[in-house]
C-alpha cells in the first residue's frame, strides 16, 4: 500500500444529526447553532412564509443532520432552535429531487460524471493497520479520531502516517434513517479530487460502526480563527473565499451541490489553504431537490420556502460567509431558527459603514433573492464570480496550484499536533472493536449481518 505524504492535511468540523427526541430540547449544540445543524422534524413549527410567496409545501419535513462534528475551542454560544414539542420522525425522510406540486426546471447534464471517476479507496488497507491517537471531536452517533498508520516495514519512507478517522454507530445511522445520505457521502468523497477538498482514502465497518479513513488538517476550523481576529479584511477574505469558489465550481461541475457551507466546515491545513469537509448533505442533484437541510443562518430563500433547490443555494451561501469573515457575524440572525427564516425572507441587510462599494455589490450579488439572476447563476456560471471586479488581480490558476502564500498559517510543530482541537479523552475499546483488535462478530461466516448488509460498501 502506497500513501504519498500529501503537502495539505484535513480533518475536522463537520455535523452531527439531531435525534428526534432532542430535535426541539433548546440545548446548544456544540459550536454555535452552526456546526451541528438545527434540523426540525416532521409537523413542528414551519419557517415563515415570505410576504411575497405562500408556502407551497409547509407540510414538509426537515431532515436530521447526518455528519459529525469536531468540537474546537473559542467557539461563540449557539442558538435553540424553535421551541415547540417533541415530535417522532416521519416514517421516511427521503431526499426529494421532484414534486407534484412544481413543475420541474430544465435539467442541466453535468460537465463531467462522478461514475466516469477513478475511485481512490485503497482497498488493502485493514482497520488494525491503524492506531488510535487522540480524539478530535465527538458527537451524537460518531467521532471523530486522530489515527497514526503502521506501515510494513517495506514501505516507502514518505509514507501518510496520521489520518483523521470519522467513525459514526451504525445503528444510529440507521435509526435517524441517514443510511443514504452515508452512502451518497462515501460514493462522493471517493471520488472527487480537489487541492481545496478533503480526500477519503479508505472506509471499513465492524459489528457496531462504520470507519472513514480522512486526510488530517491539523490547523483547525476558520470559524476559530474568524472568532480569534473578530473579522477579516477584504484581502484576507478574498483569499478564503477564492479558495472556495474553486472548490464549489469543481463540484457543481459534477452537479453536486454541498449544501452545508460555513466557517466551521472549513479547514485549514498547515500551510494556512482551506480544505473543504463534511459531506453529509453533499448529493449529485441535475434539476432540483426538496429536503429541508443545512445551517439556518445560511440557507437560501428557496430552500426556507420548499421551491426546490440546486447550485444557487452554494453561492446564496457563498454570499453570507463572505459578509460573515468581513463583517464578524452573519447578515441574517436571530435568538431562534424561526426568526432566522423571517430576516432571510425579508432580505434586509445591515450594513457596516466602512464596507467599500465592491464587497456590497458582491455580496448583493450572491445574496440576491430572485436565484436565477443570482451571481454564479447567470449565463457564464461560476466565471461570471471569477470576472467580478471585486476579485481583479486573482490569478486563479496560482492559487489552484497552492503557489500563493496564505494569510494564516496556523503553529503547526508535526503532522500529529492537535493544538487547534480540543483535547479529548479517547474512547473505550468496546465502542471501536475493529480499531483496537481483530472483529469477527460481524463475519459472514458467522451469521448474516443484517445491520452490516446496509453498509455493503464499506
Amino acid at each position: 500500500m502506497d500513501i504519498t505524504l500529501l503537502p495539505v492535511i484535513p480533518g475536522r468540523s463537520s455535523s452531527l444529526p439531531i435525534p428526534a427526541d432532542q430535535a426541539h430540547d433548546g440545548q446548544c449544540c456544540p459550536d454555535r447553532h452552526g456546526s451541528t445543524t438545527v434540523m426540525v422534524v416532521a409537523n413542528s413549527t414551519s419557517p415563515p412564509p415570505s410576504p411575497h410567496k405562500v408556502l407551497i409545501r409547509p407540510e414538509l419535513s426537515i431532515e436530521p443532520q447526518s455528519s459529525y462534528s469536531v468540537t474546537a475551542s473559542n467557539h461563540s454560544p449557539c442558538l435553540s432552535p424553535p421551541q415547540s414539542p417533541p415530535h417522532s420522525l416521519p416514517e421516511s425522510a427521503p431526499d426529494h429531487d421532484v414534486s407534484p406540486l412544481q413543475p420541474s426546471l430544465s435539467a442541466i447534464p453535468p460537465v463531467r460524471l462522478l461514475d466516469d471517476e477513478e475511485e481512490h479507496i485503497h482497498r488493502s488497507l485493514r482497520l488494525q493497520d491503524f492506531q488510535v491517537r487522540g480524539t478530535l471531536g465527538t458527537g451524537t452517533f460518531g467521532r471523530v479520531l486522530l489515527v497514526k498508520y503502521r506501515p510494513p516495514v517495506s514501505a516507502p519512507s514518505n509514507t501518510t502516517r496520521f489520518f483523521a478517522m470519522k467513525v459514526l454507530q451504525k445503528t444510529e445511522v440507521i435509526r435517524l434513517r441517514q443510511v443514504e445520505h452515508v452512502k451518497a457521502e462515501r460514493r462522493i468523497l471517493s471520488r472527487v479530487r480537489h487541492p481545496f477538498i478533503v480526500d477519503l482514502y479508505a472506509t471499513f465497518q465492524d459489528s457496531l460502526n462504520i470507519y472513514m479513513l480522512l486526510s488530517y488538517v491539523p490547523g483547525g476550523e476558520l470559524f476559530t480563527h474568524l472568532r480569534r481576529a473578530g473579522r477579516f479584511s477584504p484581502d484576507v477574505t478574498r483569499f478564503y473565499l477564492a479558495t472556495i469558489i474553486l472548490a464549489l465550481k469543481y463540484l457543481h461541475s459534477f452537479n453536486i451541490i454541498y449544501r452545508d457551507l460555513k466557517p466551521e466546515n472549513l479547514l485549514l491545513d498547515n500551510r494556512g489553504y482551506l480544505r473543504l469537509t463534511d459531506f453529509g448533505f453533499a448529493k449529485v442533484v441535475d434539476d432540483r431537490t426538496w429536503t429541508l437541510c443545512g445551517t439556518p443562518e445560511y440557507l437560501a430563500p428557496e430552500i426556507i420556502q420548499s421551491d426546490g433547490h440546486g447550485k444557487p443555494a452554494d453561492w446564496w451561501a457563498c454570499g453570507i460567509l463572505a459578509y460573515e469573515m468581513m463583517v464578524g457575524h452573519p447578515p441574517f440572525f436571530d435568538e431562534t431558527a424561526y426568526g432566522i427564516y423571517d430576516r432571510i425572507l425579508k432580505g434586509k441587510i445591515q450594513w457596516p459603514r466602512d464596507m467599500d462599494t465592491l464587497s456590497r455589490n458582491l455580496i448583493k450579488g450572491f445574496l440576491h433573492p430572485d436565484r436565477t439572476k443570482r451571481l454564479g447563476n447567470l449565463l457564464a456560471g461560476a466565471d461570471d464570480i471569477l470576472e467580478h471586479p471585486w476579485f481583479r488581480g486573482v490569478d486563479w490558476g496560482a492559487l489552484e496550484r497552492r503557489e500563493i502564500r496564505a494569510p494564516i498559517v496556523p503553529h503547526v510543530t508535526s503532522y500529529d499536533d492537535t493544538r487547534h482541537f480540543t483535547r479529548l479523552p479517547l474512547p473505550p475499546a468496546d465502542q471501536i472493536p475493529g480499531l483496537v483488535q481483530e472483529d469477527s462478530t460481524c463475519s459472514h461466516q458467522h451469521r448474516f449481518d443484517v445491520v452490516g448488509f446496509q453498509f455493503s460498501e464499506f
